[in-house]
This record gives structure tokens, C-alpha cells and sequence, in this order.
């Protein structure tokens, strides 16, 4: 029976972020003057178009502070080997993370995975972008309709500035490992391409592109990403207790000196220091196995920035980050906004995590 479900909205008084439960657009985020700054479109699975996927659950959670929402959604497309497509996105300060989980639940056959497209929506006046294994960030102005990008490497980052000077910004999560595992398989390519259309610049991500030839395992997949929006500044923690960060904080190691700092806190806590580290070490992903696989730890930092307020706020103390200047990303909007508290949301028709 097809189940019903209405949009959700979240946000504050300088943004808001919309999800819908089926059609093109997973949602969509504008700031105060409804003006759109990001919009994330459905994906398509071995030739099917997840639009025609029904939807099963889609809940909007909210945090007990105040400060964070979690978005659940799962559907399956009725057609072929019937993908079921599973995202869980949170939401704090201007900032989201979103996992996609696809797998294939039925006989048929399994193939192409293109992930979700992103748009941004004009006028816009420059795009800064980072493809994996290039040393430097490419910084492009506005062409009408123009290509900046397409390739089978990964473009793990993306800033845009507006005009009018808002932003938005989209990267890959801790995962580039496996947004990049084309890469690493025989028979298996991918496709990214960064260009505008009519003034919206769109980011296209055809992650796995298999050859006829190619014997498609039958496996599910997992995919993380960070993405972020202009929010007015913060205001900055009185007196926080300082606490350094070293080394890449996907390692366990130092997750649980982080929490346990956060625990035995008895005032506001700020992580001093923090540089965005693109690892190698696969151990750090309890995959000790595998020779290398390449990993960014911001999206770490996001958990533990969202769960350290969690447990702060019950002592009307917050978590922020105080980030060192970084060539891998100068001017990140994730940085800037785990900086300041996060700032309490309202939510519409929502359920306490």
C-alpha cells in the first residue's frame, strides 16, 4: 500500500532546510529572503531513476538540546533488482552530514550507481573546487553554460560564491575510499562533471559505471558527505577550556581522549588546533587489512562537534572548534560554523532522538 508522507521543514530565522519524501529534489535549502543557496536531487540505479521510487520512512528527529535535527528516509524502486535507498542526514549550524546506503533486494539485474546531484542554484559569480591527488584548489568565475569539470577522478570539494557573497559548499565525508573504489576495481569506471546549466551550477556524480563484460557483484554500498550554507557569525564561547587536537581524528585513539575530555569538562570546551587530515591509514576505519584507504577526518570532527553538545547542553556548556588555517581547505564553511555554539533550530512536526 503506498504510504503518504508531507514535507519536513527545519531551520532558524537565517535559513530554512526542506525535505520532500518523493519527486526530483531530496531537499532543499534557501536563506531568509527564500532565496535557494543548495538543492540535492534523487539518484539513479542501474537505469532506474530513484524518482520512481516509493517512499517507506521518512521522519524528521530532533535532538533533546534543541540544536540538531536527523532526517530518515528509505524508499525502494519497483523496478529491476529493486534498489532500496536509505539516507540519514544531520542537521546543526548551517552544516549537514548525509549517508546514502543503496542496495539491491531482489533478483535482477545490479548495475550503474550514480549518487545524488547537486545543484547550485544561480546567479552565482565563482566556484572553488579540489579534485583527489591534485595539490592545488581550481578557483573559476561565472561562464554562462560553461563545463569547469569532467572526469573520472573525484572532485572531493566544491565552494560556490554568489552574487551578493553568500555561500554554500559540498565535499565528500570520511569515505573518499570508496567514492574513489572505481578507481580500484577491474571493468569499473566512474564520471564526475562540475558545469552550468542555464545559470545553476550542477555537480554530477556517477560513482560506479560498469563495463558490459564486467560480473556486477551484488553488494551494498555506503556513501558520506558533508555540505554547508552561509549563517550569520556565532557568538564565541565564554571562558572554554582548551583541549589540543593532533593527528587524524577518524584514529579511535583519539576520539576517546576527545570524549573523554568532554565528559570530565566542567566548563565550555574548545578543540584548539584542528587541521583537516587526509589519511591513509585504513586501520583508523577497523579495516587494518587493506593497505590504504583514503579518508578525510571532518566529518568525524561534525559527529563529535553534534554529539559533545549533546551532552554539554545538559550542563548549559557548548563544544566548538577552533580550526588552524589549512591549504587543504582555507576557506570551508564546515570549519567556520563548528567554531562558534550551535544555534537552536525550530522544527515542524518532529520526534526527540
Amino acid at each position: 500500500m503506498k504510504k503518504n508522507f508531507t514535507p519536513f521543514t527545519a531551520g532558524t530565522e537565517n535559513w530554512q532546510l526542506q525535505a520532500f519524501p518523493a519527486g526530483k529534489t531530496i531537499l532543499e535549502i534557501t536563506n531568509s529572503s527564500n532565496r535557494p543557496l543548495l538543492r540535492i536531487n534523487r539518484g539513479e540505479f542501474a537505469g532506474f531513476s530513484e524518482i520512481s521510487a516509493l517512499p517507506e520512512i521518512f521522519r524528521l528527529h530532533r535532538a533533546e538540546d534543541g540544536f540538531s535535527v536527523a532526517l530518515e528516509t528509505r524508499s525502494v524502486i519497483p523496478f529491476g533488482s529493486e534498489f532500496r535507498v536509505e539516507r540519514d542526514v544531520t542537521i546543526t549550524n548551517g552544516t549537514a552530514a548525509m549517508t546514502t546506503s543503496v542496495a539491491a533486494c531482489n533478483r535482477g539485474e545490479v548495475g550503474n550507481i550514480t549518487l545524488e546531484t547537486v545543484e547550485f542554484p544561480g546567479p552565482w559569480a565563482k566556484i572553488s573546487y579540489r579534485v583527489y591527488g591534485e595539490e592545488k584548489m581550481h578557483t573559476c568565475k561565472y561562464r554562462e553554460n560553461a563545463e569547469f569539470y569532467s572526469g573520472s577522478e573525484l572532485p572531493w570539494y566544491i565552494q560556490i560564491e554568489y552574487r551578493g557573497g553568500a555561500k554554500a559548499e559540498f565535499m565528500t565525508g570520511s569515505d573518499i575510499w570508496r567514492h574513489r573504489a572505481a578507481a580500484k576495481m577491474e571493468g569499473v569506471t566512474s564520471a564526475f562533471r562540475i558545469a552550468d546549466c542555464d545559470g545553476t551550477l550542477v555537480f554530477e556524480r556517477a560513482v560506479l559505471i560498469y563495463d558490459k563484460e564486467t560480473v556486477v557483484e551484488k553488494r551494498p554500498w555506503q556513501f558520506d558527505t558533508l555540505f554547508a550554507w552561509s549563517v550569520p557569525e556565532g557568538t564565541p564561547a565564554a571562558d572554554a577550556e582548551e583541549t589540543e587536537v593532533t593527528g587524524c581524528l577518524a584514529a579511535r585513539k583519539i576520539q576517546r581522549t576527545l570524549r573523554q575530555a568532554v565528559r570530565r569538562t566542567e566548563n565550555s570546551l574548545r578543540l584548539t588546533g584542528y587541521t583537516p587530515v587526509l589519511c591513509m591509514d585504513s586501520a583508523h576505519l577497523d579495516r587494518p587489512g587493506k593497505k590504504e584507504l583514503e579518508h578525510i577526518d571532518i566529518q568525524d570532527l561534525f559527529q563529535l562537534y553534534c554529539w559533545g553538545n549533546r551532552q554539554l547542553s545538559r550542563k548549559n556548556l557548548t563544544l566548538t572548534v577552533g580550526a588552524a588555517s589549512s591549504e587543504l581547505l582555507p576557506a570551508s564553511l564546515v570549519l567556520e560554523h563548528l567554531s562558534f555554539p550551535p544555534e537552536a533550530l525550530a522544527q515542524e512536526d518532529e520526534e526527540d532522538l
